[in-house]
């Protein structure tokens, strides 16, 4: 085939044309998105229904809803949460369900329902997302401002921008901030409703009767049949004024005879400000599984288009942009990449010295990967940072085979033979180990496709195009190389006998590389003669580095996609029930006195009745000075002022974050879930926990969570019950209806009753006057005025009592579940040891069950899964190898590279102190793959050496040494460009490499420094740490095992191979022994 495609090079250049041309066109049209999405496919129930208490939210809402979520098809996780005047029940869905019929299903149950929930609740609302209603963390966030009043605003941005952004395909929901409804509010006069003895509710009907719609009979006329339909509403607020409502005597008593009457606008229910100044707020949030980057632009796009029907002044800024953070990781790692490339080629060109040469290598690149893109396209992969991630680790695998192919060439010319023979034999020789080498890694990486659920989501992506890639570049370097070495013309080779001249440069890198050659040399011949000591160093060494990783080196977690910070934020957590005026209050104390400094861009605040959220974002520029550093500790100085609510202050650096109070932002290293179908026996079991983990020194704080969201509290609190005596009230011609509704009219409470004024749906309230300022206590004084003008104290029918509730329930499978949660002060790797002895001494009774706690970590399947997945590779690399080399002794002494790779994974570990987390494990399984490759080059060389020892008349070891000095310059070269095409990968190394003195004034003067701060800067920080875990672990793995080749493989082998002549020996013995 080689010689075949040798003799028709236009036939291969078209071919490699058209993966160019197909590569651009695939390259355009695959889709890009932001990160692998690890979740299950979801709907979510959300129903909101006042100020009612978690307790009562749960009994006649989420348990209702749950029972019906609970049949649906598909479904494989159910949980659902309960907190003050909230219910959200979360439906998780096996991966191949159709969410659309998932979704209809669920909506015709919950239809049945709706007319059965309470009165003053809202309907049910299926939605696409998981985000809570007051989340900071929202896929996108819109600032407006302009020369009008708030209200006016809101309704402008509500009809222009919030309908074009709904519209969006993708697009889960829109909340706006700083808005108040418009209402019609009457006013009752206590004295004047008393004189003429009328009570709130006849008030209220006659005004509701304005509102009504009344459907007559289908009639006919002219021969038709029509039906008839009388509408009211209100269409100026004078009718409701001159609205009779009792006559007495000769007198209309009219509703401006009892009070006033006015249009208003509500309470606000949030604020919002940027820089000091009010503003509308919208926060817009993304359903789940969708393409994040294109969701964003078509949201931008939204907005755009109803620019032009901005009214004058309007102005828009985007407080909050996924789509661009996204688009600014996938452009870090894509000029990481291109930093890989680079060295990778600067290498080829030191070792190779040949420019020709390392365009030559450098092309396979370029081809690998365009062919990797026109799969990808065909297979429907999309392109994200885990995909790309997967190319850039490939990039010094990409090159590998071209090296060897090519430097088997040049080896064959500088023995004198001619460019086509040279291309030709050197081809072929190499067709048969790296096919070897290749296949080993590719069933590795293919063995990455055995993982399962959230490891499946993340690391599929980073396995796919490596699989493509590698198996493009061994195509590549057996049909394009060989053909373009014919054009190269290296300094360093000699060709036909004759020397070409050398550059001084090249002569001189040229003769060090020969004295490291064979200084490696003599290094074998030593290591051969002294096999013992090489032996037991070797075993030393692992049992060594065994031990370290064993007992020192930490077990990291599973992290999932979380964004690196680069704001200040302050979150202000009020006890429930706080007015809004004082959140705003609070939060003005961290606001005021930013506005008498500069340096940063804008100052963002949200505010909301217990909550409030303060964001400083700075520009690039100021993010690299130490300027938020001290603004954050300003602000942490003001935050020490205050006592008795829940404060943060969080950002840029998370080692100084501060945390005071309950703030739904407290950090335990251990946790317990327990679930059962009791709940008052559920919080004793883990009460009773929490006072056997107590007893040891070492855990300081403790807690037990009722609910995981972070804005509600999993604290007790207080709350005021009305008990109304219904004994009692039988003794008296009133409902239970009228008297809520009179209690209702007396307080402060959120208005249900909706109108139509003018064609809109405004509030309708109707309240005494001094309602606003009425304290609850003050009921029990209350007169209740019955229709026939009998009075009745309230103090006789109710009592009012103040107890602690909950401040929030979960649920799991319809099962109670709370978390028991503590501090462990020690190591992470004794947290979990002792969180595991703890999990494990349970002993709860039937109907009640624990599980440990995986957000970060994995579940004990998940690790099985990935245990299992580790040693399939392994046991598949092993397995390829017995059967390419049809023998056992040769795959066993190139399998050892395996566990010795080990070495340098915990040394790297060790020495950096970092934590050997999932990713880095997930890097083991890439390490089965590839360490093996240089030892399958170094074993076949020897084997070929070895068959001509009697041609060349070399002794046993220095035949074996003259096979590895040959494989030095390659083995070397592939190692170091696998290591070195990494390390811009690791952030630590590319933040040094910026900082260089050279490479600084460079980067001023081409004006790229202002990139390096945003590339450093606003990636995702999990994403960085992802890159670098697994670049350790290869680095590290690559360091010993390229150690191993080419020192511990050749005394191994010969180790063998006299073992193999000795059994072979002893075997003709016998044999000749038994025939005579």
């Amino acid at each position: 085939m080689i010689a075949f495609l040798l003799k028709r090079p236009i036939s291969v250049v078209m071919f490699y044309l058209a993966i160019v041309i197909l590569g651009v066109f695939s390259y355009l049209s695959i889709s890009i998105e932001g990160q692998p999405d690890v979740e299950l496919p979801k709907l979510v129930v959300r129903t909101v229904w006042g100020s009612t208490s978690p307790e009562v939210v749960q009994i006649f809402l989420t348990s209702p809803i749950e029972e019906e979520a609970a049949q649906v098809k598909g479904l494989e996780e159910l949980t659902s949460r309960s907190t003050r005047g909230y219910s959200e029940v979360i439906l998780k869905f096996e991966r191949d369900t159709n969410m659309d019929f998932a979704r209809m299903d669920l909506n015709e149950r919950l239809s049945v329902l709706r007319r059965e929930l309470p009165p003053g609740s809202s309907q049910p609302q299926i939605v696409l997302t998981t985000a809570n209603p007051i989340s900071t963390d929202n896929f996108m966030s819109l600032s407006l401002s302009g020369p009008y009043d708030l209200n006016e605003l809101y309704k402008i941005v509500d009809e222009t921008i919030g309908n074009n952004i709904r519209s969006v395909q993708g697009v889960a929901e829109v909340v706006i901030y700083g808005e108040s409804e418009r209402e019609i509010r009457v006013e009752l006069d206590r004295k004047a409703m008393d004189l003429y003895g009328l009570v709130p509710d006849q008030v209220m009907r006659k005004v509701y009767e304005l509102n009504v719609t009344y459907e007559s009979t289908r009639a006919d006329m002219d021969n038709r049949e029509y039906s008839f339909v009388i509408q009211s509403g209100i269409w100026d607020i004078q009718e409701v004024r001159d609205l009779v409502i009792q006559k007495v005597g000769n007198r209309l008593i009219r509703v401006r005879d009892l009070g006033k009457v006015f249009l208003a606008y509500s309470d606000k229910l949030s604020l919002s400000r940027i820089n000091g100044n009010p503003t509308i707020r919208m926060d817009i949030e993304k359903e789940i599984g969708v393409n994040l980057i294109e969701t964003a632009s078509a949201v931008k796009e939204a907005v755009a288009n109803a620019k032009s029907s901005f009214p004058a002044g309007l102005r828009y800024d985007w407080v909050r942009d996924e789509g661009k953070m996204m688009q600014d990781q996938l452009l870090s790692v894509y000029y990481r990449s291109l930093f890989c490339v680079a060295i990778i080629a600067i290498l080829l060109l030191i070792f190779l010295r040949s420019l020709s040469a390392t365009i030559v290598v450098t092309l396979n690149i370029a081809f690998s990967v365009l062919i990797t893109i026109n799969f990808m396209y065909y297979f429907g992969v999309t392109v994200n940072v885990m995909t790309l991630a997967g190319l850039a680790i490939g990039f010094g695998m990409l090159v590998d085979n071209a090296i060897v192919v090519l430097e088997n060439i040049f080896r064959h010319r500088e023995q004198g033979s001619d460019r086509m023979t040279s291309a030709l034999k050197g081809a072929q020789e190499v067709v048969w180990p790296l096919f070897a080498a290749t296949l080993t890694t590719v069933a590795a990486f293919l063995c990455m496709l055995g993982l399962k659920e959230r490891l499946a989501e993340t690391y599929w992506s980073l396995a796919i195009p490596v699989i493509f890639s590698l198996s493009a570049s061994l195509i590549v370097s057996f049909t394009f190389t060989p053909l373009l070495s014919l054009l190269i013309r290296g300094a360093s080779l000699h060709i036909q006998g004759k020397t070409v001249r050398e550059p001084a440069y090249q002569r001189l890198l040229g003769s060090f590389l020969k004295t490291i050659s064979e200084g490696y040399r003599r290094l074998v011949l030593f290591s051969l003669t002294h096999k013992i000591l090489i032996t037991g160093i070797t075993l030393i060494l692992f049992t060594l580095f065994y031990f370290i990783y064993d007992r020192e080196i930490d077990q990291g977690s599973f992290s999932f996609f979380a964004s690196r910070n680069d704001t200040i934020g302050v979150v202000v957590r009020l006890p429930q029930g706080s007015e809004l005026e004082t959140a705003d209050e609070v939060i003005r104390q961290f606001e005021v006195p930013l506005m008498d400094v500069v340096g940063y861009k804008d100052v963002n605040i949200v505010v909301q009745s217990n909550f409030a959220h303060l964001t400083v974002s700075f520009e690039d520029d100021m993010l690299n000075s130490s300027y938020p550093t001290a603004l954050k500790s300003k602000l942490v100085g003001v935050a020490q002022g205050f006592a008795g609510i829940g404060l943060t202050v969080y950002g840029i650096n998370s080692d100084d974050n501060y945390y005071s109070g309950f703030t739904g932002y407290e950090t335990y290293n251990s946790s317990i879930t327990i679930m059962g179908y009791n709940y008052k026996k559920l919080m004793d079991y883990a009460n009773a926990i929490l006072r056997k983990v107590k007893r040891k020194k070492r855990v300081k704080d403790t807690d037990v969570q009722t609910t995981q969201s972070r804005f509600g509290r999993s604290k007790n609190e207080t709350e005021t019950v009305l008990l109304i005596d219904r004994e009692k009230l039988k003794n008296y011609p009133l409902s239970m209806q009228y008297l809520l509704s009179f209690i209702q009219r007396n307080l402060k409470l959120e208005s249900m009753t909706r109108a139509k004024y003018r064609g809109e749906e405004v509030a309708l309230e109707v309240k005494f006057k001094d309602a606003r300022d009425f304290d609850v206590k003050d009921l029990e004084a209350l007169v209740i005025k019955i229709e026939g003008g009998q009075d009745i104290r309230l103090a006789d029918l109710m009592t009012l009592e103040t107890r602690k509730v909950s401040g929030g329930i979960d649920r799991k499978d319809q099962q109670y579940a709370v978390r028991v949660r503590w501090d462990y002060k020690g190591s992470s790797k004794k947290a979990r040891r002792f969180n595991e002895s703890v999990f494990n001494s349970l002993v709860l009774p039937a109907g009640f069950k624990a599980e440990m706690d995986y957000a970060e970590n994995l579940s004990d399947e998940e690790t099985a899964n990935l245990e299992w997945v580790i040693w399939l590779s392994v046991f598949v690399v092993l397995m390829i190898l017995i059967a390419l080399y049809e023998s056992f002794i040769d795959p066993f002494v190139i399998f050892l590279t395996i566990p010795l790779a080990g070495i340098g994974v915990a040394w790297i570990y060790w020495y950096t102190d970092e934590p050997l987390d999932i990713t880095a494990r997930i890097g083991a399984i890439i390490l089965a793959g590839i360490v093996v490759n240089n030892s399958i080059l170094m074993v076949s060389h020897i084997n070929s050496e070895l068959k001509r020892m009697q041609e060349t008349g070399k002794t046993f070891h220095k035949a074996v040494a003259k096979a590895a000095q040959d494989r030095f310059r390659p083995v070397l070269l592939t190692a170091i460009t696998t290591i070195f095409g990494l390390l811009p990968l690791l952030d630590d190394f590319v933040q040094w490499f910026l900082n260089l003195p050279g490479i600084r004034l460079a980067a001023q003067w081409l004006g790229w420094e202002a990139r390096g701060a945003e590339e450093l800067n606003m990636s995702l920080e999990t994403t960085l740490d992802m890159f670098a875990s697994l670049s350790r672990t290869t680095v590290g793995g690559m360091l010993s095992a390229t150690l191993s080749t080419l020192i511990v493989v050749p005394v191994v082998y010969v180790i063998f191979f006299r073992l193999k002549q000795w059994w072979f020996k002893r075997v003709r013995e016998i044999s000749s022994l038994s025939s005579s």
